[in-house]
């Protein structure tokens, strides 16, 4: 199943929530990476701006998700026997169980630059934490995407 053939089963407001987190995330990324990019040892009052945008953005972002997560009902399981459906070992479909993995990536990639920032004699910078902040709302929309399209995907019962 693909996210074409899930994306009708959610809920309009659903639907509206996962756009708001995405475009938030998305935001916050921009934001983020501009910030790494752009900025120098010291943030200028521009740079604080910015900062604070993605801060709000990735806020904004988490709220959205689990709203919308938490406003769509779970689709009932159903047994299927034949293995080329698409689904794994989890019974979700591969689509799905793909956001998963590249949620855990992003969140390793999160972890690396805050580890990277303490490590520094002078503490994170302004750069390690700009990434940490682009890798964490990566992860952030990537895990949210999963929790909110798996409880819309069949799911294989168990037998």
């Amino acid at each position: 199943m693909t996210m074409s053939e899930m994306w009708p089963l959610l809920r309009p407001l659903s639907r509206k929530l996962a756009l708001l987190g995405w475009a938030s995330s998305a935001a916050g990324m921009a934001a983020g990476l501009a910030i790494a990019i752009a900025s120098g040892t010291r943030l200028s009052p521009m740079m604080n701006t910015l900062q604070a945008v993605a801060v709000a953005s990735m806020a904004v972002a988490v709220a959205s998700f689990v709203t919308a997560a938490s406003l769509q009902p779970r689709q009932p399981a159903h047994i299927t026997a034949d293995p080329r459906d698409g689904y794994d070992s989890g019974g979700l479909p591969d689509t799905v169980q793909s956001f998963l993995l590249g949620s855990l990536a992003l969140l390793a990639g999160a972890v690396v630059f805050a580890l990277a920032g303490l490590v520094l004699r002078s503490g994170p910078s302004a750069q390690s934490v700009a990434f940490c902040q682009v890798f964490f709302l990566g992860a952030a929309a990537s895990g949210f995407t999963f929790m909110l399209f798996s409880r819309v995907a069949p799911q294989r019962g168990r037998n």
